[in-house]
């Protein structure tokens, strides 16, 4: 997600230089050059910015990509993990709106108390659901 703000902004600043490039030519006569340059240029950027934007509103990658953001900026999203042993009994469970991250070892994250929580799993099963 990072990634796809990050060349909305490259692509707008270009955008703008080359705009701004092409005004500055007009303005000092450059005459019907200088305006196709600056209609192409607003054209280019239009349609890479519409791309990025059909992305992430069109496909599956795009929409994980708005709720990794909203989850980021808002400060998580309502979960509740919960812990099961072996044997399918509830070990723990914790409710909260926090962060959740991952690798092959374990769970990480961060209630609202600012208290770490570290899960490994080989103590049994962890399901993590949205409220």
């Amino acid at each position: 997600m990072i990634f796809t703000w990050t060349m909305i902004i490259i692509v707008g600043a270009i955008g703008l230089i080359i705009a701004g490039v092409n005004i500055y030519g007009l303005a000092n006569g450059g005459g019907k050059s200088c305006i196709a340059g600056l209609i192409a240029s607003l054209v280019v950027a239009a349609l890479i910015c519409g791309g990025l934007a059909w992305w992430l509103y069109n496909t599956e990658g795009g929409k994980r990509a708005i709720k990794d953001t909203q989850s980021n900026i808002s400060g998580g999203i309502e979960r509740t993990v919960t812990v099961y042993d072996f044997d399918g009994d509830v070990l723990q469970q914790y409710t909260g709106k926090f962060d959740v991250s991952y690798d092959s070892e374990r769970i990480k994250f961060d209630d609202e108390k600012g208290k770490r929580h570290v899960i490994y799993y080989t103590t049994g099963t962890v399901i993590i659901d949205e409220n």
